[in-house]
């Protein structure tokens, strides 16, 4: 009678850990459609006003801190005059997260949130692993991440499991 109770225990773990892993997958992906939109949401309103170069503290998205590139996508809320790159460091990525998404998951430039942030590639890309549920990987070797790039404004889901693409 234990052996059976010890494998049907077994199971079940087994159940909880992939009802687990698809969970978090299912929350990136809607993490990520979000910041789709709202990068995309972002550049209509840039567009709208008529604007053609980067702006700082776009007016009519949000509260109005969100700054854009030439082509009106997101590049953080504290960049500043400048280049177009993803504000000041990896915290520029920080600034992207919170300006655009509307009540998201923390993210830090740190381990210690629910998500990590990495600005990269030029300075125009921000990748965001998920650590909450006990990765420490990063931007390259991350279990779970979603990936902004704000020369397109693509946003997508990646890493280093087996049911999405890698990195």
């Amino acid at each position: 009678m234990v052996g059976i109770i010890s494998i049907l225990g077994l199971f079940a773990l087994s159940k909880y850990a992939d009802l687990k892993e698809e969970a978090e997958l299912s929350s990136a992906e809607y993490i990520a459609t979000s910041l789709r939109t709202g990068a995309e949401t972002v550049k209509l309103v840039f567009r709208t006003a008529g604007h053609t170069v980067r702006v700082q503290n776009l007016a009519g998205y949000g509260d109005g801190t969100i700054d854009t590139n030439n082509l009106g996508y997101p590049i953080g809320t504290t960049k500043g005059n400048g280049n177009e790159n993803i504000g000041v460091g990896n915290a520029g990525c920080v600034g992207v997260w919170e300006g655009v998404l509307d009540a998201p998951p923390t993210v830090a430039t740190s381990n210690g949130s629910d998500y990590r942030s990495y600005r990269h590639t030029s300075n125009k890309i921000c990748s965001y692993v998920y650590h909450a549920g006990g990765d420490t990987g990063n931007r390259n070797t991350g279990q779970l991440v979603i990936r902004y790039d704000s020369r397109d404004g693509s946003v997508d889901v990646c890493g280093r499991r087996s049911d999405i693409p890698n990195c």
